[in-house]
């Protein structure tokens, strides 16, 4: 089992959003069984998945991890035979934030294409560099046609491996999360959906890679 730490201690990236549809698009692209578990106080991924159970959806299934047992709890999941685990962090910095970090395979780092995002990831890059784990960009939250879309994935490219794809400030994201739904239910073809599964098979490769 791969476990991929979602993290940024930055809000208003879209880590939920980026956790919820990536994990859904493994199940559904054949790649599950996929987990997901939220360590957000907020619990939006949490409420997210609540709602979906409760409208009968499948997948992704939710693993509910405790710190003090963080590593033998991924163990018996991966014993299950469970094929990849995101767990959806917290904004800010916590705690606990070491202890989930050491349990990851890939750490998936979404931001946003904007100067302050980039001053924020730079406070924080020692941190990941600490971890010592492989890590990953994913530019979220894109407007499109922006220069700094580009500029901001060959910045990043110095630092380490960036996902080939975006993901857009899209609508469907916002109109969908409240309600256990994802872009796949609603327009399964769009153009959103898509641009999901793309982001998902160029971010498997960097799993399979995993360096």
């Amino acid at each position: 089992m791969q476990t991929v730490v979602v993290w940024n201690p930055k809000g208003g990236v879209g880590k939920s959003t980026a956790t919820v549809h990536i994990a859904l698009a493994a199940e559904l692209m054949g790649d599950g069984p996929a987990l997901i578990c939220d360590v957000d106080s907020q619990g939006s991924t949490a409420d997210w998945h609540n709602f979906r159970q409760a409208r009968e959806l499948k997948g992704p299934g939710y693993a509910p991890l405790q710190i003090a047992t963080l590593k033998s709890q991924i163990d018996q999941l991966d014993a299950a035979g469970a094929a990849y685990l995101f767990i959806d962090m917290k904004a800010g910095v916590g705690p606990n934030d070491d202890a989930i970090l050491a349990q990851a395979d890939r750490v998936l780092i979404p931001l946003n294409p904007k100067p302050a995002d980039m001053l924020a990831l730079n406070k924080q890059m020692p941190a990941i560099r600490k971890a010592g784990k492989p890590f990953t960009f994913l530019l979220s939250r894109c407007r499109h046609n922006l220069r700094t879309n580009s500029s901001t994935s060959a910045a990043l490219g110095v630092l380490g491996h960036v996902v080939p794809a975006l993901m857009y400030e899209r609508e469907i994201y916002s109109d969908t999360f409240g309600h256990g739904l994802t872009a796949f239910e609603l327009e399964p073809d769009g153009t959103a959906a898509n641009d999901i599964r793309v982001v998902w098979l160029a971010f498997k490769q960097h799993l399979a890679g995993n360096n």
